[in-house]
């Protein structure tokens, strides 16, 4: 089980358990905590930091002939 703070524009409830002020530490599942994360009213304290792309690396290329091109139905 993970741990998250909650956030300032936490209501009332989170993830179904009684908001005690900003900041307090919840203990969740991945699961539990997910939708929170998603609107902002939980911050994973235990996540792992995911490294920021530099502008000199580029996103790797699609493979030549993987892709199909979308043709016009003809009438």
């Amino acid at each position: 089980m993970n741990r998250y703070a909650i956030t300032e524009k936490a209501g009332r409830f989170v993830a179904g358990q009684t908001n005690t002020g900003v900041g307090t530490v919840l203990t969740l599942t991945e699961k539990q905590a997910a939708h929170e994360l998603r609107l902002g009213t939980l911050r994973a304290l235990d996540a792992p930091k995911t490294p920021t792309p530099t502008p000199e690396q580029k996103p790797a290329a699609m493979p030549e002939g993987k892709v199909k091109k979308a043709t016009k139905a003809e009438d």
